[in-house]
């Protein structure tokens, strides 16, 4: 007990005697001045490039050699041998197949009812001359025919059995159907009394519409035509076959080759005649035993402003 005593007294004897803590002041330094950044002066440079002295090129003579000449063989001859001849073999010509006749009866079509037979002899005729309607052959087709062989169309109609099938006609044409944006009366009211077309010029063109290549619309019958080998043939229509026709419509350029409406010369422009092939139900009066048949025809179809692609 004692020692513990002890051992507290001295221990705040201790902590009476430690000394109290002393504080010094910072002592105050003085602020320098960042020094200044040294400033080294820029070095300059010639811009001017030396010049160099040029050497001419050297040029070095091309070496000339003598061609060889090919050297010559001489030829072989060898002998020519005649070709072998054999004989030409010979072979029985077989006999054609016989094959029953059928047990139908062939049909038996009604006879015409005109007084006079079908058949009679005609005068020849050249079927690339052009008839009287055709005004000396400047026209490939006639709208009219006062010639028109009415009596031997109407034989050979009723002695064709399938004329029928191989007529086909729509016979109610105009713009309002076959125009799209066009009606027939604004077709048919199209002037180009005043159309020059040979130069651009402001009176070239009075109406304010029309096609930007005038042509002459018509929807008719032909009575003849032209067909694609340059042989007339007459068109069977109404004439001859009363409530059936052939209608086309024809459209001719009515100044071929010159200059498009409104288009400066400079596009070099110029009007071109388009055609179209036609079918029609057709007789030869050169040949009647031919009876009606399908001829084809090239016909008159649009007036086309075609632009050259030299233009400058």
């Amino acid at each position: 007990m004692k020692t513990i005593l002890l051992c507290l007294i001295a221990a705040f004897l201790g902590v009476l005697a430690e000394p109290e803590a002393q504080y010094f002041p910072k002592p105050a330094y003085t602020a320098f001045p960042a020094p200044a950044p040294l400033a080294y002066p820029k070095p300059t440079y010639p811009t001017t490039t030396p010049a160099y002295p040029k050497y001419p090129a050297l040029t070095y003579p091309k070496p000339s050699f003598p061609a060889p000449a090919p050297p010559a063989y001489p030829k072989p001859s060898y002998p020519v041998s005649a070709p072998p001849a054999y004989p030409k073999p010979s072979y029985p010509v077989p006999a054609p197949p016989a094959y029953p006749k059928s047990a139908y009866s062939e049909p038996a079509y009604p006879k015409p009812a005109y007084p006079t037979a079908y058949g009679q002899k005609y005068d020849y005729c050249d079927p690339r001359k052009a008839p009287k309607c055709s005004n000396n052959g400047t026209d490939t087709y006639c709208l009219k025919d006062s010639e028109y062989p009415e009596k031997e169309v109407k034989y050979a109609i009723v002695y064709d059995p399938l004329v029928l099938k191989k007529y086909a006609d729509v016979g109610d044409q105009s713009a309002d159907n076959l125009a799209d944006g066009l009606t027939s009366l604004a077709e048919e009211h199209f002037d180009y009394s005043n159309y020059e077309g040979k130069f651009f010029e402001k009176g070239h063109w009075s109406g304010e519409e029309g096609y930007i290549c005038p042509s002459d619309v018509i929807y008719g019958r032909p009575a003849r035509a032209m067909n694609v080998e340059g042989e007339w043939r007459v068109i069977v229509q109404e004439i001859a076959w009363p409530g059936y026709t052939q209608t086309q419509r024809f459209e001719t350029c009515l100044f071929p080759g010159a200059s498009c409406r409104t288009l400066a010369p400079c596009y070099g422009s110029k009007c071109l005649q388009k055609y179209v092939y036609q079918r029609m139900l057709s007789f030869d009066p050169c040949d009647p035993q031919k009876g009606i048949f399908i001829d084809i025809y090239k016909l008159p179809s649009t007036c086309s402003c075609h632009i050259s692609g030299g233009h400058h």
